[in-house]
């Protein structure tokens, strides 16, 4: 029976019910405040009132629709663990809800009982039949499992928020997939578990346990779904392994683990699957739970979120195993509404919970300070990132390797998209692509491997391969493979010959940065293995009893003299571990300085502090941070570029300079760093702390082998080159430049000619050191060329006008495409295609035409600050005498004698264009004939002459003595033939003068320098 809601609390939190969608209010990462729940079903029930039927109906057809829709965008995945022997072929997937009615606008919530406050509730669980009936024995198991489990999650969890009485009734599940099953519904408003029937008695019980930890936090659950079914993940999966639990539902206990490995538990696979993509808001794609669905495009991560989400707390609580009935104490304590969805303030709670436990101010997490263990596990990261995004999710083991495979695992792709959505809110779409991994040895050559792995098509956001490393010059070393679609990669890491073979199977093994060679000493409860360290990979086989429990692991490293160069510390899973080691110095810095204005620039290292504002130290409503998104192409802005990590540019507008200190990981200098580029304009960043030559970057196409920037820049073979001729930079007066050395702090842009995209490998400083002072690059030039520099309060742009010969002027370095403004900077450049529409044209940097005939090139002016004089001045090098060079503007009608002027001075009012003509001159000297000056009614003079060329022309009215009175016309460019002006008789001051003789003087200068004059005598009588 449905009730009418009284928790005010409830009501406080669940505010504007009428959105359709919860968002994040602060978007910071790690840092997110939450305007609602972002982790549940909102079902409406107004147009089918209060009939429980009715809203039975309802909820089976929302819940339905939702989990076929989640189960369309995973069910390749699903499948191909199947295939691989992870999942049992009759495995169906039980999945979730938490839903919650709303009615007029509304939530509907039950009525809880006085209990004296939060942290001081009862649950008690009564399994009814209703108008489906459990089976007897099933009811009759569940009733006792709800009895039996209660006090055990007391005592992990704490007493309930809230006193509550709630009853299970059947869901008698209709969808008849094959791969998934509704495994159970909390229905908050009705305080009701719909649970399923399920095959297995032990995974209803831990599924059953698992609702019921749910429920204890009651109308006060955390907004986010990292910390709300983290915890109940962790916490049901830690009851679910004890001995209580076991013995009240009786049973295997492998089932048990089973249930547990599938749905709750992944920390064998946690450094491997701890990748940024995984952070969301919600595990769910918002859309998932709306209707209508489009099956099959809608979904993301959300599988291995909920697993990962358990896994982190777990790890968490291997430390501190009283952690969350502590952390609820505390919570319920401090609670107000709104906290639930604050995680600052959550977070301050943890840290006071570790702390009390731990006797120390400043507790760690495997032995790192909380703060920051936490901002490295991307799980908890609830802020949202725009774009498009690619996992790449590792199994390390396959069921029958062959003799001669040194490394053989599967590797599972996710590519998708988070799109921002109305209202400030966000969702997810799968996408289709293609990848072409790189496969790398130790040292960083590339391996080829059979053609089935040079390739991984995505359909429907999921891609699968499983690549084998054969023979013993891929034996006992750090593998890697990127993979990149478009501008996203993802790494995968294995230690081959490390893993399993044909007679052995080790379960504790993994990769280390910072040391290449020597051994670990690993401590794992009571047991201490040593292993040797190959090229960055090791292995070990602890006792099936070892690994059957949660652990603390302790490895110690030391170099070939035995001397120790760093220690670890892993919260192991159960069954075996896999582990990756940086034991370079943890920490290093970067001093980033800007100058005020507009500056591209990136970071050498990835920061700690993920929120821009704060790295900077700017209000984050006064930053103007921009990164260019290519398959948008468009900008992105703060908060929702990309987090600062090396490899990726950035565009900042600042009103004062800026100084500041960065902390965190710089790269790895002991391979190169890779950065995949999609086809078209690529905002990158220089990885490394020191300055390498553009020189020694080498470009990798498809399963090619990987080519020097200079070759990549070529056409071979007839094909277009890999990449622009051109690496493109901002300067100090705030135009584009080529550049040839790539700095440290400084963002470019880079060129992608070819359609499948390529991925840039730049080399470590020790590899890569700039040799420019040894030997400069000589850059290919036309044969004569002008540049053209435009200034206004906004910036400056140079563009470059070319003439060469026709073959020359075929090569791809002839036409350089001008990279994407910033809104606010001026554009300016050579419209590739000189007639309208000129919105749809190319805007180029440099234009090389052919010589021999008529020019002309028209220039795009975009202002960056509208009715603001701009000035464009040009530098003629080396003309021919015999060549006319004109600028016109087409909006005013002038014309420029660009061979006698340098500087040309106009005002657009919006975005505009200009010409420059270039043409041969084979005329005579110019010649001023037939000048007459006829007075005219009015009392003026009407001046009429003829040009026999183009000139520049200037007009005076002098006094016999020589002096000018009055210009009649300022020096201009004016065409052949006839002219005319007109004289009122006053001179500059609009006097009028007495009467006498005076001189009509006109001046023509041609292209050629040639000056032609004429005067005559004007006599005024009165």
């Amino acid at each position: 029976m449905l009730r009418r809601p009284i928790w005010l609390a409830w009501l406080l939190f669940w505010a504007a019910c009428h959105a359709q969608f919860y968002r994040n209010i602060v978007n910071r990462p790690f840092e997110t405040v939450s305007n609602g729940p972002q982790n549940v079903i909102v079902v409406d029930v107004d147009r089918v009132g209060r009939s429980p039927e009715a809203v039975d109906r309802l909820i089976r057809e929302r819940v339905e629709r939702v989990t076929r829709a989640q189960m369309a965008s995973i069910r390749p995945l699903i499948r191909l663990y199947k295939q691989m022997g992870l999942l049992s072929p009759d495995y169906r997937l039980p999945i979730f809800h938490t839903v919650v009615l709303r009615q007029q606008g509304r939530l509907m919530l039950p009525t809880r009982t006085r209990d004296g406050g939060l942290g001081n509730g009862t649950l008690t669980i009564q399994v009814q039949d209703g108008d489906n009936p459990f089976p007897p024995n099933y009811k009759s198991f569940l009733q006792n499992v709800a009895n039996g489990v209660l006090p055990l999650v007391e005592a992990e969890y704490g007493r309930a928020a809230r006193t509550l009485a709630i009853t299970v009734i059947n869901y008698d599940d209709q969808m008849g997939d094959r791969d998934a099953v509704v495994g159970g519904i909390y229905d908050v408003s009705n305080s009701r578990f719909l649970f399923a029937i399920y095959t297995a008695p032990e995974a209803a019980a831990v599924n059953l346990l698992y609702l019921i930890v749910r429920a204890f936090h009651a109308d006060v659950g955390f907004a986010y779904d990292a910390w709300e079914e983290g915890f109940a993940r962790a916490v049901t999966a830690r009851i679910a392994r004890g001995s209580a639990f076991r013995q009240l539902v009786g049973g295997s206990a492998d089932i048990i683990n089973l249930t547990i490995d599938q749905n709750y538990d992944v920390r064998p696979y946690y450094d491997a699957w701890n990748q940024p993509v995984l952070g969301s808001p919600g595990f769910i794609a918002p859309s998932l739970r709306q209707a209508p669905i489009q099956p099959g495009t809608i979904g993301g991560l959300w599988l291995v979120r909920y697993q990962m989400a358990g896994s982190v707390w777990l790890k968490l609580a291997t430390e501190y195993p009283t952690f969350f009935r502590e952390f609820n104490t505390r919570y319920y304590a401090q609670y107000t509404p709104g906290l639930e969805g604050n995680i600052p303030a959550l977070l301050n709670i943890a840290r006071q919970t570790l702390t009390a436990i731990s006797s120390n101010a400043n507790p760690t997490v495997e032995g790192v300070p909380f703060d920051q263990w936490y901002r490295r596990q991307y799980i908890l990261d609830t802020s949202v990132t725009y774009g498009r995004k690619l996992y790449a999710q590792m199994f390390p083991y396959i069921s029958n390797p062959q003799p001669d495979e040194q490394a053989v695992f599967t590797v599972f792709l996710t590519y998708f998209q988070t799109t921002h959505t109305a209202g400030g809110g966000w969702d997810e779409a799968l996408l289709n692509g293609t990848c072409y991994p790189i496969y790398w040895d130790f040292r960083y050559n590339r391996l080829t491997l059979s053609p089935q792995y040079e390739r991984v098509d995505i359909r429907v956001g999921t891609g699968t391969v499983v690549p084998s490393f054969t023979g013993g010059a891929v034996a006992n070393q750090r593998l890697t493979v990127d993979f990149s679609v478009g501008t996203e990669n993802a790494q995968v890491v294995y230690p081959s010959s490390k893993v399993q073979g044909v007679n052995f199977r080790n379960n504790f093994f993994g990769v280390v940065y910072g040391l290449d060679d020597g051994r670990v000493q690993i401590d794992l409860g009571a047991e201490q293995k040593t292993a040797e360290v190959s090229s960055g990979a090791f292995g070990a086989a602890f006792s099936e009893q070892t690994l059957s429990r949660e652990q603390i692991a302790r490895l110690t490293f030391f170099d070939t003299r035995g001397v120790e160069v760093g220690r670890v510390q892993v919260n192991t899973g159960i069954g075996f571990q896999f582990v990756i080691v940086r034991l370079q110095a943890a920490t290093d810095t970067f001093r980033l300085d800007l100058p005020a204005g507009l500056s591209m620039f990136s970071l050498p290292l990835r920061s700690y502090e993920t929120d821009f504002a704060k790295l900077l130290n700017l209000p984050a409503n006064q930053l103007r941070l921009a990164h260019w998104r290519q398959e948008r192409f468009n900008y992105t802005y703060y908060p929702e570029v990309p987090a600062p990590a090396p490899g990726v540019g950035y565009f900042i507008r600042t009103s004062s300079p800026l100084s500041v200190t960065i902390q965190g990981e710089s790269a790895p200098t002991d391979r190169d760093f890779a950065i995949a580029l999609q086809p078209g304009w690529n905002l990158i960043g220089h990885p490394f702390k020191e300055a390498i030559d553009l020189r020694t970057v080498r470009v990798v196409h498809q399963f090619d082998e990987p080519v020097v920037w200079e070759t990549a820049t070529e056409s071979i073979g007839g094909e277009a080159p890999l990449v622009g001729s051109r690496v493109w930079t901002l300067s100090g007066a705030g135009t584009y430049v080529s550049t040839t050395l790539l700095e440290p702090g400084k963002a470019y842009w880079v060129r992608v000619l070819r359609p499948e995209g390529v991925t840039l490998l730049i080399p470590p400083p020790s590899r890569g050191r700039s040799r420019a002072a040894q030997s400069a690059r000589t850059d290919v030039q036309p044969a004569w060329a002008m540049e053209l520099t435009l200034q206004s309060p906004a910036g400056g742009a140079v563009v470059t006008l070319g003439l060469d010969t026709p073959a020359r002027t075929r090569h791809a370095w002839a036409k350089l495409e001008a990279p994407p403004a910033m809104p606010g900077m001026i554009a300016f450049g050579i419209l590739a295609n000189e007639t309208p529409p000129w919105h749809e044209a190319t805007l180029l940097i440099q234009d090389t035409r052919p010589l021999g005939h008529r020019q002309v090139w028209v220039l795009q002016v975009v202002p960056g600050e509208a009715n603001r004089e701009h000035t464009l001045t040009w530098h003629i090098p080396n003309a021919r005498r015999s060549w006319r060079i004109t600028l016109e503007n087409p909006v005013t009608g002038e014309r420029i004698d660009m061979r006698r002027q340098a500087a040309y001075r106009f005002t657009p009012a919006g975005a505009q264009s200009l010409r420059v003509v270039l043409e041969p001159d084979n005329r005579l000297p110019v010649r001023i004939v037939g000048v007459q000056a006829i007075p005219t009614r009015g009392n003026q003079f009407t001046i009429r002459y003829q040009l026999t060329g183009e000139a520049t022309v200037r007009a005076e009215i002098r006094s016999v003595r020589g002096e000018t009175l009055r210009v009649l016309q300022p020096s201009r460019a004016v065409r052949a033939g006839a002219q005319s002006l007109t004289w009122n008789r006053r001179d500059s001051q609009e006097r009028a003068l007495p009467p006498g003789s005076y001189l009509l003087h006109i001046e023509a200068v041609d292209s050629e320098g040639r000056v032609a004059r004429s005067a005559t005598p004007i006599l005024l009588t009165r």
